[in-house]
């Protein structure tokens, strides 16, 4: 059993934020990066988290691990939001962004929950700040994470050191998460593996859940 490092046989699936406002081709950050070009929004990038978190979750339930969603859902006037919405371009028109009860706020129908699974809604950047993640993770004796989704240096980094602060060990899989610059990946998954988790593909996750007895 591994004591000094990520222990497969407890860990949990982490899906951050995949929501169709954040990677769908119409969704909230598709039609900003349309809008506004200068801003540089690359959904390209942002969808690719999808067949690698796929694969992941498959291979998870195949060896019987936990499976958790993170979603980030607000209010439609924001009075619940944990986080500086003031600084955020507003939604055109009649769009929404992140708001409970509608299709934007909801996981992409490629990731779907299977029946059992866990969501847990946040209303700031981090899956562990004032949610029940830590409870759920604690009731199924889970002691490592491993962290997918969207934005790595955001919401994905924030629920990694949420993690680091209750004690658990963390895993960050780089083809598995994404930001709206590649740069800021790839600047944030240096941080990730100098401090806060150890960073592995998709590939190096499976090949360690294949070797569960």
């Amino acid at each position: 059993m591994t004591t000094n490092g990520p222990d497969i046989e407890r860990a949990a699936l982490i899906i951050v934020d995949m929501q169709n406002d954040f990677v769908h081709s119409d969704g909230a950050f598709a039609h900003r990066a349309k809008e506004n070009p200068e801003a540089e929004i690359d959904m390209e990038f942002l969808g690719s988290t999808v067949a690698p978190i796929k694969r992941l979750a498959g291979a998870f339930r195949d060896a019987g691990r936990p499976v958790v969603y993170i979603a980030h859902v607000v209010k439609p006037d924001y009075s619940d939001a944990a986080f500086p919405y003031w600084r955020r371009p507003q939604p055109k028109g009649n769009r929404t962004f992140i708001t409970e009860g509608t299709w934007g706020a909801e996981v992409i129908d490629e990731l779907a929950r299977q029946e059992g699974e866990h969501l847990v809604v946040k209303k700031g950047y981090g899956g562990f700040g004032q949610t029940r993640l830590d409870t759920i993770l604690r009731n199924q004796d889970i002691n490592t994470c491993v962290v997918t989704g969207v934005t790595t240096a955001v919401c994905v980094s924030t629920t990694i050191r949420g993690g680091v602060e209750h004690n658990y060990r963390m895993i960050l899989a780089s083809d598995a998460t994404a930001e709206v610059h590649r740069d800021a990946h790839a600047a944030e998954l240096k941080t990730m593996a100098r401090v806060f988790a150890d960073v592995k593909t998709t590939d190096e996750v499976i090949e360690m859940l294949g070797q569960i007895d």
